[in-house]
């Protein structure tokens, strides 16, 4: 009996901790709007680490690039919004790409990577968000 209880509270563990990893998930504007900080958070350290030619640095904001862009297309798709999946996945291409010319050591591929993954940003924003007073984006009205 107490065997069966253990084994069912470690149940209940292992199901809250994937819950958890799950509800990672953008859900709303809001949820939104706060990952696209971590994009320009995480893409400012990647820019900041090519200056400084930290491949750490750079690997760890791209690979953080990776899985937001996951996330965000996750969104987009969930909305069934085509530009948005398009550019989510063109910036988690291009993000890889950075990380794959790194290990490569294929260093003049870095600039190019990295304009990629600018532009997306760019194209996504043109399509779906527009610029708010006193800084800062949103949704453009009817977007979702």
């Amino acid at each position: 009996m107490r065997k069966q209880a253990w084994l069912a509270m470690v149940g209940m563990l292992v199901a809250g901790v994937v819950g958890v990893a799950q509800s990672d998930e953008i859900a709303n504007a809001e949820g939104f709007d706060a990952a696209m900080k971590d994009v320009g958070k995480n893409f400012g350290a990647v820019r900041s680490g090519m200056e400084a030619r930290d491949g750490a640095a750079v690997t760890s904001g791209t690979e953080n690039l990776v899985a937001i862009f996951e996330r965000v297309e996750a969104f987009f798709e969930a909305r069934e919004l085509e530009a948005g999946i398009t550019a989510a996945g063109e910036a988690k291409q291009a993000a890889s790409d950075i990380v794959s010319a790194l290990e490569n050591q294929a260093f003049d591929q870095l600039a190019g990577a990295r304009d990629r993954l600018g532009g997306t940003c760019r194209s996504c924003h043109t399509e779906y968000r527009e610029e708010i007073e006193g800084g800062g984006y949103r949704f453009k009205d009817g977007v979702l």
